[in-house]
């Protein structure tokens, strides 16, 4: 009987472990904006966000599924429990068609949001990706 409960715990604790571990590591997330005027997919070589230097490409399309170009793509990752951000901003550049590539720094391992701000002309949305598990 004993043996069970201890079997079933770690069952609980290894499946938990998994999803954090899948969320931490994987290589695309997508979104609607807040206001659902963009589309925002991000995508990485590798595991998506993780502490040091990250190479991003960030993929914006309008609600109708066209790429937004000649936008503007503010990037901010931000510690949620810590109450900061990091001591550089990250860069993005436009490559064409919708497509965008950011350099996003992370400084320490835990738990992150990137907060992205899309202006297109007189328009602007927000969208925020949740990291639960940066790691090295």
């Amino acid at each position: 009987m004993a043996d069970r409960k201890v079997a079933k715990a770690l069952l609980i604790l290894l499946t938990i472990e998994c999803l954090i571990f899948t969320i931490g590591c994987s290589s695309k997330a997508a979104k609607t904006t807040q206001r659902g005027l963009f589309h925002v997919q991000l995508s990485a070589k590798g595991q998506l966000l993780k502490e040091g230097r990250n190479e991003v490409d960030v993929y914006v399309t309008d609600n109708r599924g066209n790429g937004v170009e000649d936008a503007k793509i503010e990037i901010t990752p931000w510690m949620p429990e810590h109450g900061h951000g990091t001591m550089w901003p990250p860069m993005v550049t436009e490559k064409g068609k919708g497509f965008y590539r950011a350099v996003i720094p992370i400084i320490m391992i835990g738990h992150w949001e990137l907060k992205i701000k899309i202006h297109k002309g007189d328009i602007e949305d927000n969208a925020i990706f949740d990291f639960p598990n940066v790691m090295k």
